[in-house]
C-alpha cells in the first residue's frame, strides 16, 4: 500500500514535471535513426506542423539549411556516442519562416550502452537572434562608419581637460607628429598662433556648456607647414551632465582655403582694375538686344543723363545722328560675330551737346557662342577733336599760304635767274673791257709810261680779275639752293687724292706734308661733295702757308653712330670768338693783304653739307692751326 502510494506520488511528480516541461520547452523525442515518436504542442505551435504530419519523419523536415553538413555531423556524432550535445540550431517552419531554438539533445541508452532513443528540450531564441543580428548590423554599420570616418576624416578624441585620448592615422598624416607625440598632449601643440585668443575662448565655452561648435581652424604642423580645418566638436556628456570627453572630428580644407585666398586676391585685382578702369573710363554694358543693363558714373556726367534715364533704353538715345547708318550698320555686324569693334563715335549729350569718344565694344559670349553681352569702354576725346579741327583749318590755311608762298618764291627764283643772267652777262663783259684794254694799254704803251702809271694799270687788272673770281663764287653760290643732287656711293679716298693733285701745283715750291687717313664712303652728289674738299683743302694750305713744314692732317672720328670727316692744318688759325662769321657771304676774319679770298668758300661748304642733311663746325686757336669738320646724312639726300 505505502509502496503503490510512493509509486503514485512519484508518477504525479513526474506528470507534473513532464506538464512543467510542456509549459516551458518545445520537445521532441526521436528513436535510434531519428524519426521522431513524440513532440509536444509547442513543438508543433514553432513548426506549424500538425503532430501528424511530423510523427515517423526525421528532423530533416524542418532543416533550414543554414548550417554546414559539418555542423549537422558533429552533432549526430555526439549523441550516437552516447553524450549530450547542445547549441543552437536554426530551423524552417511548415509556412517557409525561420525559427531559432537553444537545443540539448539528451541520448537514452539501452542495457547495451547504446543510444535507445534521444530526448532533444529546446527553447525558441528566436527574438532573442534577430535582436543579436539586429545588434550585430548595428555594430557592423558602426563600424564601418567608423571605417568610413577614418578615411574620410580627421579624428582626435580629448578627455574632458583637453588631454589627446585618441587619434586616428589622418590626424598623424596631417599633423605629421606620430601618435605617441600626440597622446597625452593638448591642441597648443598644433596651434598655428592665426586666431585671435577671443576665438580660442569662444570655442571653449561652446564646448564645455555642452554644445556642439563648429569652425574652420588654421593649424601648425610639426615641419612649421600650415594647414586648415573644417572642425566639428562634440561633447559627449556625463551622468551629471558634464562633459567626460569630445571627440573633434576634422576635414583638411587646406586646398579649398588656397584657392579661396587666390580667390579673394584675384577677386581683389578684379575689383581693383575695375574700380580705376570706372575712374579713367566711361563703361556701358548692353545685353545682346543692345539694351544698356549697365553705366559707370563717367557715363552718366558725359551724357548728361541720370542712370535710370538709361537703363533700359539703347544707345540710339545717345546719337548724334553724325555717323551714316553704313557706318552704324557695320559697327554691329563687327559684335554681332564676336568680334571687337574699336573706333571713335560723335554723341549728342542729354542738353543738346556734341562729344566725341574713342570706343571699344568687346563682345562676351555665352555657351552657344552667340555674344550674351557688350561691355563698352570709352574715352572722352572731344577735347582732342577740337583741336584736330582746328589743326585742319589751320592747314588749310597754311596750304593757302604755301601756295601764296611758292608763288611768290618762284616770281623771286625767276627775279634771281634773271639776275644771275645780268651778273653773268652785263658785269663780266665791263670787266672782261676793262682787264683787257688795261693789258692792251701795257702792251702797246708799257715802255713809255713811267713805273707808277705801269702799276696802278696792273692794279686795275688785278681788281677786275679778282671781281670776276668774287662774280663766280656769288653765281656758285645762289645756284646751290636750286641745284637738283645727284646723289650716289662717292669714294672720299679717290676724291681727295684728285682734290690735292689739283691744289699741288700752286705750293709745289713748299714743304707740305699730308696726313691722309682711310676714309669710308659717302653717299651723295659727287660734284658738289668735291666742293667741299677744295674748299676745306686750299684753306688748309693757304692759312698754313708761313709753316713750314705745313702739316695738313686728312681723317674721319665718330660723332653719335656717324663718321664726321675732317681737315686740320697747322696754320694761322683764328680766334672762336669770331667762330660764329666763319660761314657768312664775304665773312673773313683776316686781312686781304694777309690772305687773299673772296669770303664766299665756306658758306659755299656749308650750303653744300646742309644739302646732304649734314652739320660743319670749325676748332681753333690763334697761331696753332685750325680743323673743320662736316657729317652727311645716312640716307641719300634730296
Amino acid at each position: 500500500m505505502i509502496i503503490e502510494q510512493q509509486l503514485k506520488a512519484s508518477i504525479k511528480e513526474v506528470d507534473d514535471l513532464k506538464a512543467a516541461l510542456d509549459e516551458h520547452a518545445i520537445v521532441a523525442v526521436t528513436d535510434p535513426q531519428g524519426r521522431i515518436t513524440f513532440v509536444n504542442d509547442k513543438f508543433c505551435a514553432i513548426s506549424k506542423y500538425a503532430r501528424a504530419e511530423l510523427l515517423g519523419q526525421d528532423h530533416r523536415l524542418i532543416n533550414s539549411g543554414h548550417h554546414p553538413p559539418e555542423f549537422i555531423r558533429e552533432l549526430w556524432t555526439t549523441i550516437a556516442h552516447g553524450r549530450v550535445w547542445r547549441g543552437e540550431i536554426k530551423n524552417r517552419a511548415k509556412d517557409g519562416s525561420f525559427y531559432w531554438v537553444d537545443t540539448t539533445i539528451v541520448p537514452f541508452l539501452d542495457p547495451n550502452g547504446k543510444p535507445r532513443q534521444y530526448v532533444a528540450i529546446r527553447t525558441d531564441i528566436t527574438a532573442r537572434k534577430q535582436a543579436e543580428e539586429k545588434l550585430n548590423a548595428s555594430n557592423k554599420e558602426v563600424l564601418d562608419l567608423k571605417t568610413a570616418l577614418d578615411e574620410h576624416a580627421i579624428v582626435a578624441i580629448t578627455d574632458a581637460h583637453g588631454k589627446i585620448t585618441f587619434v586616428n592615422d589622418k590626424f598623424c598624416a596631417i599633423s605629421k607628429y606620430a601618435r605617441e607625440e600626440l597622446l597625452g598632449q593638448d591642441h597648443r601643440l598644433i596651434n598655428s598662433g592665426f586666431h585671435p585668443k577671443e576665438f580660442i575662448r569662444e570655442l571653449w565655452t561652446t564646448i564645455r556648456e555642452g554644445r556642439v561648435w563648429r569652425g574652420e581652424i588654421k593649424n601648425r604642423a610639426k615641419d612649421g607647414s600650415l594647414y586648415w580645418v573644417d572642425t566639428t566638436i562634440v561633447p559627449f556628456l556625463d551622468a551629471n551632465g558634464k562633459p567626460r570627453q569630445y571627440v573633434a572630428i576634422r576635414t583638411d580644407i587646406t586646398a579649398r582655403k588656397e584657392a579661396e585666398e587666390k580667390l579673394n586676391a584675384s577677386t581683389k585685382e578684379v575689383m581693383d582694375l575695375k574700380a580705376a578702369l570706372d575712374e579713367h573710363a566711361i563703361v556701358a554694358i548692353t545685353d545682346a538686344h543692345g539694351k544698356i543693363t549697365f553705366v559707370n558714373d563717367k557715363f552718366c556726367a558725359i551724357s548728361k543723363y541720370a542712370r535710370e534715364e538709361l537703363l533700359g533704353q539703347d544707345h540710339r538715345i545717345i546719337n548724334s545722328g553724325h555717323h551714316p547708318k553704313e557706318f552704324i550698320r557695320e559697327l554691329w555686324a563687327t559684335i554681332r560675330q564676336g568680334r571687337v569693334w574699336h573706333g571713335q563715335l560723335r554723341n549728342r549729350a542729354k542738353d543738346g551737346s556734341f562729344y566725341w569718344v574713342d570706343t571699344t565694344i568687346v563682345p562676351f559670349l555665352g555657351e552657344n557662342g552667340k555674344p550674351r553681352q557688350y561691355v563698352a569702354i570709352r574715352a572722352d576725346i572731344t577735347e582732342r577733336k577740337r583741336i584736330e579741327m582746328e589743326i585742319k583749318e589751320l592747314n588749310a590755311e597754311l596750304e593757302h599760304r604755301v601756295v601764296e608762298r611758292t608763288a611768290q618764291l618762284e616770281a623771286a627764283n625767276e627775279q634771281l635767274e634773271s639776275f644771275s643772267y645780268s651778273v653773268s652777262h652785263d658785269l663780266r663783259a665791263p670787266l672782261r673791257a676793262v682787264d683787257g684794254f688795261s693789258q692792251a694799254v701795257l702792251e702797246d704803251f708799257g715802255p713809255q709810261l713811267p713805273d707808277e702809271g705801269r702799276r696802278q694799270l696792273q692794279t686795275i687788272r688785278s681788281a677786275a680779275q679778282q671781281m670776276g673770281v668774287l662774280i663766280d663764287d656769288l653765281l656758285t653760290f645762289s645756284r646751290l639752293s636750286r641745284q637738283s643732287l645727284a646723289a650716289r656711293r662717292v669714294d672720299f679716298n679717290a676724291m681727295v687724292r684728285g682734290v690735292l693733285q689739283e691744289l699741288g701745283a700752286p705750293w709745289a715750291d713748299r714743304r707740305v706734308e699730308v696726313r691722309c687717313a682711310d676714309l669710308p664712303p659717302a653717299l651723295g652728289d659727287p660734284a658738289l661733295l668735291k666742293q667741299v674738299w677744295l674748299n676745306l683743302l686750299s684753306n688748309a694750305l693757304k692759312y698754313s702757308g708761313k709753316r713750314s713744314p705745313a702739316v695738313i692732317e686728312i681723317g674721319v672720328a665718330d660723332k653719335a653712330g656717324r663718321p664726321a670727316y675732317f681737315v686740320r692744318d697747322n696754320g694761322t688759325g683764328f680766334d672762336m670768338r669770331y667762330a660764329g662769321k666763319l660761314f657768312g657771304v664775304f665773312q673773313r676774319l683776316h686781312r686781304p693783304e694777309e690772305f687773299e679770298g673772296t669770303g664766299v668758300g665756306l658758306a659755299i661748304v656749308q650750303r653744300i653739307v646742309q644739302r646732304h642733311g649734314g652739320q660743319v663746325w670749325a676748332d681753333a686757336a690763334v697761331d696753332r692751326g685750325a680743323t673743320f669738320h662736316f657729317t652727311l646724312k645716312s640716307e641719300p639726300p634730296t
